[in-house]
């Protein structure tokens, strides 16, 4: 891969081709991946984070130094800043969860279920979404900082905190 990405900074078009292939391909993936994991909405929102991905590497390919760390940084901040000005994203409405937990057959289950998201209502605002980004749409860490501007140190401390005030009011 490297002997290849050199051949295409030095203007070999079959090398670049070829490159251009494998970027497609894994960033095509990559926003694949986020469709299975429901963060992105539809195929067609995965295959236009792709290209621009694509189009990155086109416009940038002969001032990177390292393809791999960038291809990385061009996957991960693509799609934080589409999930961020995406309004329409898929996420679990709380009012479904409740509608969930009313549907259970096992009357204590629903009834901690009931609780908890009756006390997960009480919690500050933002205490609510490290906990919705982390629980329902099963983000990391750093997805989450990035999502909310603060660091991933003082996410992951709000988010311990937090766990343990549910505990402690349960």
């Amino acid at each position: 891969l490297d002997s290849l990405f050199n051949s295409a900074r030095q203007g070999d078009s079959k090398a670049f081709s070829g490159l251009s292939g494998y970027i497609r391909s894994i960033s095509y993936s990559y926003f694949s991946s986020k469709v299975r994991q429901g963060k992105i909405i539809n195929k067609d929102d995965a295959e236009d984070l792709a290209n621009n991905v694509y189009l990155s590497f086109a416009e940038q390919y002969h001032k990177i130094e390292n393809l791999e760390f960038w291809l990385r940084r061009v996957l991960f901040l693509n799609f934080v800043n589409w999930y961020k000005k995406n309004k329409a994203r898929k996420t679990i409405d709380i009012d479904d969860v409740h509608h969930l937990a009313e549907r259970n057959t096992n009357p204590g289950d629903s009834v901690d279920v009931k609780r908890i998201l009756s006390i997960v209502d009480t919690l500050s605002e933002d205490k609510q979404k490290i906990i919705k980004l982390r629980f329902y749409e099963d983000l990391k860490f750093i997805e989450i900082a990035d999502i909310l501007n603060r660091s991933e140190d003082a996410v992951k401390k709000m988010f311990y905190r937090t766990i343990e005030e549910l505990r402690n009011k349960l």
